[in-house]
């Protein structure tokens, strides 16, 4: 039995369907870019002041266990910060560490710390877990598009948090 040629006809795209297919993606995509990129650049502010958050947990865990005090420093024209023992207390087994700030990311103005070599002290943990009073009470994160984050004290002033600027 022979098949008439409508019945084996296939259905398929024609290449007009794909050209207005691939113009309706380039539209979207062309929205949709902008919104992306600011994600991108919001998730390493974020992620760089969780980095900032967690050193100021390791510097208190350091300073409870080992029992001397630790220092979280900041260079804010280098774009580097860590944490290391208190002067005087280096050679007590704690351990320092320093990072670099993510490329993009900077921190805001000026420390009100005394700077040495470029550092200056922004929180320091005494043995017992608790912040020195001269402590400073935030360090703000900015990126290229000027969003801000803030690593700041908390209201009982036991250690910090995170909280983000209003845009």
């Amino acid at each position: 039995m022979l098949r008439n040629d409508s019945t084996q006809r296939r259905s398929a795209f024609t290449l007009v369907e794909l050209i207005l297919v691939m113009a309706l993606l380039c539209v979207i995509l062309s929205v949709a870019a902008p919104s992306l990129a600011r994600s991108f650049h919001q998730r390493n502010l974020t992620q760089e002041a969780l980095r900032l958050l967690a050193v100021t947990e390791y510097a208190r865990d350091e300073a409870t266990s080992k029992g001397i005090p630790m220092v979280v420093w900041i260079d804010v024209d280098g774009g580097r910060y860590g944490v290391k023992p208190k002067a005087g207390y280096e050679d007590a087994g704690a351990r320092s560490k320093d990072y670099t700030l993510t490329e993009g990311v900077s921190f805001e103005g000026s420390t009100t710390a005394k700077a040495v070599a470029g550092e200056s002290d922004a929180a320091e943990f005494e043995p017992d877990g608790t912040l020195d009073p001269s402590s400073q009470t935030a360090v703000r994160l900015v990126d290229r598009s000027n969003s801000m984050v803030s690593v700041s004290q908390t209201k009982d002033a036991w250690g910090y948090e995170i909280e983000k600027a209003a845009q």
